[in-house]
């Protein structure tokens, strides 16, 4: 059994040691993401009934006068795009720049152009354009945002570095493997049944022609899902090795868990009124137990001197302190060493664990005010 230690001993500090990250500094941090208006979370889940909506009112605009024959190509690009939306806003702002000027000129083109367009494919395409213009807004804004948060970072940290710590979570070297691979296998999956249903269109003849709607429909499905999932995957990976650069900035944080949900960074584990800053899921796999090949001890010594020297806490009550290392801001990864009491070969010693986090651009934390219980969390428990 391990018990997470409040004030990391001098031993876990880095060669040069670590600033703590002061709560103004941190203030201005989190004051650096974007309004409500356009976060991730909330945008996301606003946009799936708009476009889905939208979709419908610019699908139902089929004049009667269009002459069809054939494979109706028309907008079909602008419809895998606009409906793969809300996950391109949530994960990938920067495709988000590309995708929502080219879904916003074909409707542009759609409205203006020579063929008649009814009332509701009218009222369509104009929401599809604001729901452009809203998420083409937004991913510009985050891009600059996470812009600011890594200058106000580096700022704080000063000319701290240091190298990251040499054996890493599993999870860390996994990082985006699986989204990758399923990614990869929808959108090629998809590719390859759009490519047969062009190649059938294009050789039918004007007398016979060939009807690609089923392999559209199946494209459809597997293209909407398929490229986020890849490139969620792959700027994951990224963001994972970024921390391989080389010597990374380093800051003392505090971390404040939650009995379910998400972990929270918080600027400083002594103040109280230190806010919230930015969350993330930590998974089993993502943390290197002291007990694994590379767990540093810390201190070691009689336990009675340990727990008052270094008392354990709940983590759950009250945030404990950790190094940092990496920059912090949205979809960035970043490492947190922290101490916990361990019992090896029957004697009492303080070691390291080290857990990589993907950040999470979560905002509600649901974080109850705490105060320092100053002693020993286990022991008070035996007490009682």
């Amino acid at each position: 059994m391990n018990e997470t230690v409040k004030i990391l001993p001098e031993a876990a500090l880095p060669e040069g040691g670590a600033r703590p990250w002061t709560v103004e500094a941190a203030r201005r941090w989190r004051d650096a993401r974007v309004p409500l208006v356009f976060a991730p979370t909330v945008v996301c889940w606003l946009l799936v009934p708009l476009v889905f909506y939208g979709f419908s009112l610019v699908g139902s605009d089929d004049p009667e006068t269009a002459a069809r024959s054939g494979t109706d190509w028309v907008g079909y690009h602008s419809a895998i795009l606009f409906l793969a939306l809300p996950a391109w806003y949530r994960y990938l702002p920067a495709a988000t720049t590309v995708s929502a000027p080219v879904i916003a000129l074909d409707m542009a083109g759609r409205l203006y152009g020579p063929a008649p367009v009814t009332d509701e494919g009218r009222a369509g395409c104009w929401l599809v354009i604001a729901v452009c213009a809203w998420t083409f807004t937004g991913a510009l804004l985050r891009l600059r945002s996470r812009r600011r948060q890594r200058a106000l970072f580096l700022e704080a940290a000063g000319d701290a570095r240091s190298p990251v710590p040499e054996h890493l979570p599993d999870g860390h070297r996994r990082r985006g493997r699986w989204p990758i691979l399923f990614g990869g296998l929808l959108t090629l999956t998809g590719a390859a049944c759009l490519a047969w249903a062009l190649v059938a269109d294009l050789g039918a003849s004007a007398q016979a022609p060939y009807d690609a709607i089923n392999q559209q429909l199946l494209s459809l499905l597997l293209l909407i899902p398929g490229p986020p999932l890849l490139g969620r995957g792959l700027t994951a990976r990224r963001a994972a090795r970024r921390l391989h650069d080389g010597p990374q900035p380093v800051l003392r944080v505090g971390v404040r868990r939650r009995a379910s949900g998400y972990t929270w960074l918080v600027a400083d584990a002594r103040t109280t009124t230190a806010p919230p800053l930015i969350g993330f899921r930590s998974r089993f796999g993502d943390t290197r137990r002291f007990w694994s090949r590379g767990g540093r001890i810390l201190v070691a010594g009689p336990e009675d001197r340990l727990r008052a020297e270094h008392h354990d806490i709940d983590p759950v009550r009250e945030p404990y302190e950790a190094v940092l290392y990496g920059v912090p801001c949205e979809g960035a990864e970043v490492l947190l060493e922290y101490a916990v009491h361990a019992a090896l070969s029957g004697s009492s010693t303080i070691a390291s664990e080290l857990t990589a986090v993907p950040l999470l651009p979560v905002r509600l934390h649901r974080l109850k005010p705490w105060k320092p219980a100053g002693t020993s969390y286990s022991l008070q428990r035996l007490r009682q």
